[in-house]
């Protein structure tokens, strides 16, 4: 609840005794004051402006802008009540986050004020009796331009305060002349110092318009003032300018149809002056066109506000405005490089409902049984292999739970498995029981993926017919699948690979000129907050555009190997040289986890194999080893070590590592496809697969030792003579 300031204690009496003497007391309102609040308003940016008196239980406005219906306060809520307290500005730039006010009956009410800054007027002898405020509905701040334009006005006030007393003071005086005729060679002298008395107030007016000139002069804006025909009667410099005048004094006399800058929209801009005028009713901060003198087209924000006599009549109008067309255009420019994003976006959606659309067609023409689960594990879709193996119409898989077509002593393995699927990302089965529409039982190995698209996760399984192939026939079903792989691979690859190249080189420009607009904008002075928000936020949706497109073209490079679109013919390859150039690539990842030591054989023969290939695996083994290494020790602790030897026929490569090695359960998987320890997104499962293939194809072997908590050592055995790749063997698909 909002607790009353406590009342001014320090020379009140005196302070209510200046009030009086001041005038101000109940006085009527004056059009030199309504000036003066209008003025602070404009400078100030502010809605609301009001000139305060501070009486002994209340306030009263002695002129005021933007509050309608408000006259008089009670004092204990009145902020001015506390602007009075103090010299200077009372500054409270969100009221809601000041505990002060926080509760205030005029923050939570009408008139819901949320930014307030006032500062004391004072009489002659220092009391101060009121104040000069302007308030905002929204929380802001004030400018050092804005806060010396409202010292310098409630200086203005205090001059006139002062001037009305003088005047008061010398009409009294000239009264009591004229009563007393006979004493006027005695008060001769009198006389005199109340003619100085009245030149020292001429001056002060003198001043009060210079001020005012000044102020006119330097504002960067533009001010205009024009009588009831919409004749005008003055500028500041910088209109003229915009006119193309050559002075202020030129623009007298004449209307905006005699403006060749105003004359295309005059009839509009004399409509505005019509309403200001016959309502009395300021229009404020509307957006219009301008033809600069230069002949292009402007955008200013103006306000119109009518121009009163001492009496109140309205005589006139007078106009301020502000170039806001570099606005428009960022905003312009912006939009175009949402709607680009957008567009961009759309096309590479397109372009994945369409792959998307061929794995389907695949998936019909593949060899082995497909499944497509929901999250839940309920079947989205098969193929027809999997309806042939299971005896089932399509219409009676789908919906049906996946767990409800195994055998209930299969069922509680399988549930695990399907969790584990959605926790790590791909599972493999080396056997699984499907019951048939018969109630036969049908034996598949199954290879199991999580797919992601979007807020949408569904689960990829693809079973292998084991029925009539046990162990003897484990190696050609597994070329099998890397056949059907290779054609999934090559179709999506294809297709995706280019779109996502021109998409990733856009967002890399689009980056690259935001950066520069940027710069530019932060060069240009007045930067809405609302731009520099929408900047950041652009920065921040194509930095993650970036990283999702990178990441579909590294998934699609590592699925190429399997797509077997083009050939690389064998050639000897020095092993010491391919290493040495595979150690230099991995520095990095080396550097600060591992030592290297290097063992190779004295005088190794060259190999038949493909440089580019055999590189390809040493790269995955050492920063597959560097990974390993990186749970703790650095340097002092861990080593990769590798050695070189020639055995018989045959080239011997061990890489080994003093990492967190594999466990016992895990070390018969990790050829497979799509298999990986690491978390979801760190790694796809294929690069131990791809080495392994690579190296059957020029006809070597691979195998692995690991034990956990010791580290890992992959062992490479390459054909120097002899048995040399099959004829299948001797043509390999690019490196991906």
């Amino acid at each position: 609840m909002f607790t009353p300031p406590p009342s001014l204690k320090r020379d009140e009496a005196q302070r209510l005794r200046a009030l009086d003497l001041s005038g101000l007391r109940d006085a009527p309102p004056e059009p030199d004051y309504d000036d003066i609040v209008r003025l602070a308003a404009e400078t100030c940016d502010t809605p609301i402006a009001l000139i305060s008196v501070v009486d002994r239980d209340r306030q009263w406005f002695k002129a005021h802008v933007g509050l309608q219906g408000v006259g008089v306060q009670e004092r204990c809520i009145s902020f001015c009540a506390q602007a009075i307290e103090r010299e200077g500005i009372l500054l409270v730039e969100d009221t809601i986050a000041d505990e002060r006010f926080a509760t205030h009956p005029l923050v939570q009410g009408e008139p819901f004020i949320r930014f307030y800054a006032g500062t004391p007027i004072q009489t002659e002898d220092g009391f101060p009796i009121g104040s000069l405020c302007v308030i905002d509905h929204r929380p802001r701040g004030l400018g050092e331009s804005q806060r010396r334009s409202l010292i310098a006005l409630k200086r203005q006030v205090e001059l006139l305060l002062r001037m009305r007393s003088q005047v008061r003071l010398l009409k009294a005086r000239n009264t009591e002349l004229e009563q007393s005729q006979e004493r006027t060679s005695s008060l001769n002298t009198y006389l005199q110092a109340e003619v100085r008395e009245r030149q020292r107030i001429e001056r002060q007016l003198l001043e009060q318009q210079t001020l005012l000139s000044s102020i006119l002069a330097h504002i960067p804006h533009s001010v205009f003032w024009k009588d009831q025909n919409s004749v005008f009667l003055g500028c500041n410099p910088q209109f003229a300018r915009d006119m193309g005048l050559s002075s202020p004094l030129d623009i007298i006399g004449r209307t905006d149809f005699e403006m060749p800058v105003l004359s295309e929209h005059a009839e509009a801009y004399r409509r505005d002056d019509r309403e200001v005028m016959e309502s009395g009713i300021p229009k404020l901060s509307f957006e219009e066109p301008l033809r600069q003198y230069a002949g292009a087209k402007s955008w200013v924000l103006t306000s119109k506000v009518p121009l009163r006599d001492a009496n109140g009549k309205v005589t006139g109008v007078i106009g301020i405005y502000a170039d806001i067309s570099e606005r428009r255009r960022q905003e312009e420019v912006l939009q175009e490089a949402k709607n680009l994003i957008e567009r961009d976006a759309a096309r590479l959606e397109e372009q994945v409902r369409e792959a998307h659309e061929r794995t389907r067609q695949l998936m019909e023409h593949s060899g082995e049984a497909v499944f497509v689960l929901d999250a839940a594990g309920s079947v989205l879709e098969v193929n027809p292999v999997a309806e042939r193996l299971l005896g089932f119409l399509h219409g009676q898989l789908l919906g049906t739970p996946f767990v409800a077509l195994v055998p209930e002593d299969e069922r509680e393995p399988l549930r695990q498995s399907l969790k584990d699927l959605l926790a790590r990302g791909t599972v493999c089965l080396e056997e699984l029981g499907l019951r048939s529409a018969s109630g036969a039982r049908v034996a598949l190995g199954i290879a199991a993926s999580l797919q992601v698209t979007g807020e949408t996760r569904q689960l990829l399984i693809v079973g292998t017919d084991l029925t009539e192939k046990r162990r003897i026939e484990q190696q050609s079903i597994q070329n099998d699948r890397l056949a059907a792989m290779g054609a999934l691979a090559a179709g999506i690859a294809h297709e995706i690979n280019n779109p996502t190249s021109f998409v990733l080189s856009n967002l890399t420009w689009l980056q690259e000129w935001r950066d520069e607009l940027e710069r530019e904008l932060i060069a240009l002075p007045g930067l809405h907050p609302r731009l520099a928000e929408s900047l950041s936020e652009a920065e921040e949706v194509i930095a993650e555009s970036l990283v999702g497109g990178g990441r579909i073209r590294d998934i699609v490079r590592d699925m190429r190997f399997f797509s077997h679109t083009a050939s690389e013919a064998l050639a000897p390859v020095d092993i010491h040289a391919c290493l040495d150039v595979v150690l230099r690539m991995a520095h990095n990842e080396l550097k600060h986890t591992a030592r290297v030591e290097k063992q190779y054989a004295d005088a190794l023969p060259l190999v038949p194999g493909s440089e580019g290939r055999l590189s390809q695996v040493f790269l995955n083994l050492i920063i597959n080893a560097a990974q390993a290494m990186r749970t703790g020790g650095g340097l002092e602790h861990h080593v990769l070590r590798v050695v070189t030897a020639l055995e018989g026929e045959r080239v011997r490569v061990d890489i080994s590592d003093t990492g967190h090695g594999i466990p016992p359960e895990v070390l018969p998987r990790i050829f497979e496809p799509f298999f990986t320890t690491k978390p979801t997104g760190a790694g796809t499962g294929l690069g131990l697969s791809i080495s392994h293939a690579i190296i059957q194809k020029m006809g070597g072997e691979m195998g692995v030792r690991s034990e956990p908590g010791q580290g890992t050592t992959f062992t490479l055995f390459l054909p120097v003579s002899g048995r040399g790749p099959s004829d299948d063997e001797k043509q390999l698909s690019p490196v991906p």
